[in-house]
């Protein structure tokens, strides 16, 4: 499972051995997908790509985080 920072206020739940969920405030909002050797993809709840490329998901997430930020 991956280490998110204590305060971002998401939680993941892996749906497949590659694919985790992203949950915030109890409502799926979208998934981070990969593998160390490829790389970590994150995308919103529509499926768009929000980045990729990323050597852990961690920086996946922390991608997802920034875009959703200036959606608010």
């Amino acid at each position: 499972m991956m280490q998110l920072p204590s305060n971002s206020g998401i939680t993941l739940t892996q749906h497949s051995p590659w694919v985790w969920h992203v949950i915030r405030k109890g409502k799926r909002v979208g998934t981070v997908s990969g593998d160390t050797v490829a790389g970590f993809t994150a995308r919103d709840i529509h499926y768009d790509s929000i980045g990729g490329g990323y050597v852990s998901a961690e920086a996946a997430m922390q991608a997802w985080i920034s875009v959703t930020d200036k959606h608010r």
